[in-house]
């Protein structure tokens, strides 16, 4: 087993030679990140967006990141990126995350620098519980995908998968667990691995972080079916290397249409302190 700052650490290390404008990053997929025959969608996410900011630089925000998921990632992966183009605010990169010399998914990162405009809009958070109200979910081995080990998750709202309960949106707080010692410890409380407290890993992060929850439509199945993610739009509020590792995040999840075993779904993402983070759109397969 691996966690999560250590698959940072090692993907890291070939950055300061890569050439300009590109970037290849190497990763080991453990099984203990594997959901279902796959690497944990969040995770390859998270390579591919560490590959695109090592490639594009440091200077701008990852604004969007656009994914398709091909073929299952596991083992040894790759991720190469490069700059598709370089504009006087925005930035275009492009990643392949492949393993076993087949690619497994295609990336497109926009990164955009800020500027100043009187277009704006509050995405004001739902009125729940906070984290320190709720009781933990347990990691059930036998009935959870096998990433969730990584991962804290306390339940606000909704139904939980295979329950047979009729459809609504569901609320989570989740955050990673390694980034905290001990059950009850909160931000700043607890040291932050050096490797995951890094610009580039806090982004990662939070990347990872928004590909948690379940379909809400599962609840509505009574016993368990495989189901995987086929497209990925995820839209950045914030900057995400401004997120703590340590925070809580908010994801409220809405099953928008489901037929002919496919899904469309939309995520929105808040800090504990009701910041909006991030919107996250997704094609699933289920295959019940």
């Amino acid at each position: 087993m691996q966690s999560f700052s250590s698959i940072v650490a090692r993907t890291a290390e070939p950055r300061a030679d890569a050439p300009e404008g590109r970037a290849a990053l190497r990763a080991e997929v453990t099984e203990d990140w594997l959901q279902g025959k796959a690497a944990f969608g969040g995770l390859q996410g998270a390579l591919g967006v560490l590959a695109m900011r090592a490639a594009v630089g440091d200077a701008l925000p990852l604004r969007a990141l656009q994914m398709t998921f091909v073929a299952a990632v596991g083992g040894e992966s790759l991720a190469e990126a490069s700059v598709v183009r370089r504009g006087r605010a925005v930035t275009h990169a492009q990643c392949t995350l492949s393993s076993g010399g087949q690619a497994g998914a295609l990336m497109v990162g926009l990164f955009g620098a800020a500027r100043d405009s009187k277009a704006i809009a509050a995405m004001p958070m739902p009125e729940l519980r906070g984290p320190a109200e709720l009781r933990e979910a347990p990691f059930l081995p036998e009935r959870m995908p096998g990433f969730l080990r990584h991962y804290r998750q306390r339940w606000a709202g909704g139904a939980i998968p295979y329950s047979g309960q009729p459809m609504k949106p569901s609320s989570m707080w989740v955050r990673l667990r390694e980034a905290t010692e001990g059950e009850d410890a909160g931000p700043g409380e607890a040291p932050i691995p050096p490797a995951l407290d890094a610009p580039a890993a806090r982004e990662a992060n939070v990347v990872a972080l928004c590909d948690m929850p379940p379909s809400p439509v599962m609840s509505t199945l009574t016993r368990r079916a495989p189901g995987a993610s086929l497209t990925w739009l995820l839209e950045f509020l914030v900057d995400p290397r401004t997120v703590d590792p340590q925070a809580w995040l908010l994801l409220h999840t809405e099953t928008r249409h489901a037929g002919e075993g496919y899904t469309s779904q939309t995520a929105r993402v808040w800090d504990t302190a009701g910041r909006p983070v991030a919107v996250s759109h997704q094609t699933t397969a289920i295959f019940d």
